[in-house]
C-alpha cells in the first residue's frame, strides 16, 4: 500500500512539473498566445505546426546582412549558446519563455538555458508604435546545421504570419563573420506583408543580431 502511494505521489508530482508557470511569462500578449493554443502542460507543445516555407512563389523576401569583427566559429558559438533573454532585449522586442524539450523544464526568464536546438520553440513580444500595439509572435527551430553554421526557424499557425527565417554565417576574407538573414514570409494582407512588415522585421533582427555580438564584445556593423 506505501509503494502504491507513493507512486501516486511521484506521478502527482510529475505532472505537477509539467504544468506551464504563466506567472512566470510577463508579457500579456504571450500569455494571450499560448492560452488561445490550450498550452498548459508541456506535452501540448506536441501539437504545434509550424508553417515553413514553400517555395511556390507566394511569399515576399526580406534580406539583410551583417558583419561581426569575430571569427565564424566564435559567431556560431554565441548564436548556438546565447541565452534567449540576452537576444531578444530592447525597445522593440522582449522574452517571454522557451519550450526546449519534453524531457527538459521550459526556459523562463530567469533560469538556465542549455543552448540552441532543433525543435525548441520561442516566445517572444513585439512592443510596436511606441508601445501603443503589442504582438506575440512564436517561432520553431526546425535546423541548425554545424556543418553549413546555419539555422532555419519556422513560423508557427494561427500567428500572423507563414514562412521561414534562415540565418548563415559566411566567413570574410579578413577573418570575421557576414551574418546573411534572409526572411520569406506571407500573410492575409498584402499591405501589411509589402508597407509594414520588412521594416518592422529589420528593426527587431538588428537588434536580435546586435545582442548577439555584444555577447562576443566586439564590432557590430549593419549592411543591406
Amino acid at each position: 500500500m506505501k509503494t502504491f502511494l507513493s507512486l501516486l505521489l511521484c506521478m502527482s508530482l510529475s505532472a505537477q512539473a509539467e504544468i506551464i508557470d504563466f506567472t512566470r511569462i510577463r508579457q500579456k500578449k504571450v500569455r494571450k498566445l499560448m492560452a488561445e493554443n490550450a498550452l498548459v502542460l508541456k506535452e501540448d507543445f506536441k501539437r504545434l505546426e509550424t508553417t515553413c516555407f514553400q517555395d511556390d512563389g507566394s511569399y515576399s523576401k526580406n534580406t539583410k546582412s551583417f558583419l561581426i569583427k569575430a571569427s565564424p566559429d566564435a559567431v556560431w558559438a554565441a548564436y548556438k549558446g546565447s541565452k534567449p533573454r540576452q537576444c531578444w532585449i530592447g525597445k522593440l522586442v522582449s522574452f517571454g519563455c522557451l519550450y526546449d524539450s519534453p524531457n527538459t523544464p521550459m526556459v523562463y526568464d530567469d533560469n538556465e538555458y542549455s543552448g540552441m536546438k532543433v525543435g525548441q520553440i520561442l516566445f517572444i513580444q513585439l512592443r510596436l508604435f511606441g508601445g501603443i500595439y503589442k504582438l506575440a509572435v512564436a517561432h520553431k527551430v526546425v535546423a541548425v546545421n554545424e556543418e553549413s553554421r546555419s539555422l532555419q526557424i519556422c513560423y508557427l499557425k494561427r500567428g500572423a504570419s507563414e514562412g521561414s527565417q534562415f540565418i548563415r554565417l559566411i566567413p570574410t576574407p579578413e577573418g570575421y563573420t557576414e551574418v546573411l538573414h534572409e526572411t520569406y514570409y506571407k500573410s492575409s494582407s498584402a499591405f501589411r506583408d509589402k508597407r509594414i512588415y520588412p521594416g518592422i522585421h529589420e528593426k527587431v533582427i538588428s537588434a536580435y543580431h546586435e545582442n548577439v555580438a555584444s555577447t562576443l564584445r566586439t564590432d557590430f556593423l549593419v549592411s543591406r
